[in-house]
């Protein structure tokens, strides 16, 4: 090699180094909607395929992108303005027992004749706290609603472009990396396996766990089912944690009320049927991905939602989880050296 093209590459790499950092710059604004561009593209990549060898790459990738607004992001809005709806009815306690009876149940529970009112006077300040800080996020959102436009254009040519162009960018990957083929196809097919794992087979477990809870609910009565069951969902995403913090919970405040024979019952159902779910959904989910450690797990979930903001839920775990795989290709490769020298 001449010290011409030797100097070629060092300012290439420079301007690599230049131009990366620019583009990661330019993406960081809108990274929440790349990021969950990416994952419905990864989740609706089979229907993709089977339209696009029907009716074309870009037909297929158009239909593809309007049969996910109709079947999937046009009812999880409507579940999510639902839910906020009945939140709303909730906090203001348009079907909450009547106070006096909560009062007199928690009077007899700690043995005491103080008002409910004065042993919760140490708390008010951060009850407060806690209220501003839910009306400054809802002012919050209504003012970022131009840049959830922009943001939806973003998602959306995103999204048609990793659908029409996906197998070429994988592809473009495999010769761009400076891996060898057989390396970047594992790293490819490990990367599948977290996306799968973290993403399909999670969402699974949340979706049945909340289903069941809200069947729970609706038979022992209690309403404003849709929020509860979002909750349930998204609780459910987070290992250890489950649906169990939101049965549970509930079975406490029917004692309470009074509801003895509805708080057993729930109880018992909570226990057996819907923490006994993940049992039995889980390995079967996961049957494909790959298996997640549970320490980087609950650090991969808390963290990613530190930095990705809620779709850090799955980003996060791939994230250590890619990073865990390539520590393995590495000491696999270091290994396979040693044998053959």
């Amino acid at each position: 090699m001449s010290s011409d093209d030797g100097s070629s590459r060092t300012f290439l790499r420079l301007l690599l180094v230049l131009a990366g950092g620019l583009s990661i710059l330019l993406v960081l604004p809108f990274l929440q909607y790349v990021l969950l561009a990416g994952l419905m593209a990864y989740l609706v990549a089979p229907a993709n395929a089977r339209l696009s060898r029907r009716l074309g790459t870009i037909t297929g990738a158009v239909v593809t992108i309007l049969l996910t607004i109709v079947v999937v992001l046009g009812p999880l809005v409507l579940v999510v303005l639902v839910a906020a709806d009945q939140a709303v009815s909730l906090v203001r306690g348009t079907d909450v027992p009547d106070v006096a009876t909560v009062e007199i149940a928690m009077q007899d529970l700690l043995g005491t004749d103080a008002d409910i009112r004065t042993l919760l006077e140490p708390y008010s300040g951060a009850i407060e706290t806690g209220v501003r800080g839910v009306l400054g996020s809802v002012v919050g959102i209504v003012g970022g609603i131009p840049g959830f436009v922009v943001g939806s254009v973003v998602f959306l040519f995103t999204f048609y472009y990793l659908l029409r162009d996906g197998d070429a960018f994988v592809g473009w990957i495999r010769t761009a990396v400076p891996l060898d083929a057989a390396t970047a196809d594992e790293l490819i097919e490990r990367t599948d396996d977290l996306l799968w794992a973290a993403v399909v087979g999670n969402v699974i477990v949340a979706g049945v766990q909340a289903i069941l809870t809200v069947l729970g609910f609706i038979v022992v009565g209690f309403e404003n089912i849709v929020f509860w069951g979002v909750v349930t969902f998204v609780l459910s995403l987070l290992p250890l944690i489950g649906a169990s913090i939101v049965w549970a919970p509930a079975v406490v405040f029917l004692f309470l009320t009074g509801a003895v024979p509805e708080a057993l019952g729930l109880l018992v159902y909570g226990a057996v049927v819907v923490s006994g779910s993940d049992n039995v959904i889980r390995p079967l989910a996961m049957q494909r991905g790959a298996e997640l450690n549970p320490g980087l797990l609950v650090l991969g979930i808390f963290g990613g939602v530190a930095v990705f903001g809620f779709l850090g839920l799955f980003v996060g775990p791939v994230v250590l989880g890619l990073a865990k795989a390539i520590v393995e290709l590495l000491v696999k490769a270091r290994q396979d050296v040693g044998s053959s020298s």
